[in-house]
């Protein structure tokens, strides 16, 4: 599991996109160091912002990772229309 703890972290994603263009993390997996699958739920995006060069958004999010609930940060390329686990506040 220390691999969370990495920056940039790559991630599979499922989320929901509205009708009008809005984008909300739902739950996230990705490989650990060990190879296993680690899958996070996420309980509250806290907020959401533009980057600042138009690239993509960052989403501030909390869940339940080994047992205590941990605040991060996600983030979604629009181009790529990749994720990545940006940071972990532990």
């Amino acid at each position: 599991m220390e691999s969370i703890l990495c920056v940039n972290t790559p991630v599979q994603m499922i989320s929901c996109t509205d009708t009008n263009g809005k984008i909300t993390p739902m739950r996230f997996r990705f490989l650990d160091q060990t190879g296993e699958l680690v899958t996070v739920t996420i309980e509250e995006v806290l907020s959401q912002d533009q980057d600042r060069n138009q690239v993509g958004v960052n989403f501030s999010c909390t869940a339940v990772i080994d047992g205590s609930r941990k605040t991060f940060r996600l983030w979604y390329n629009y181009f790529a229309h990749a994720w990545h686990l940006s940071r972990l506040h532990v």
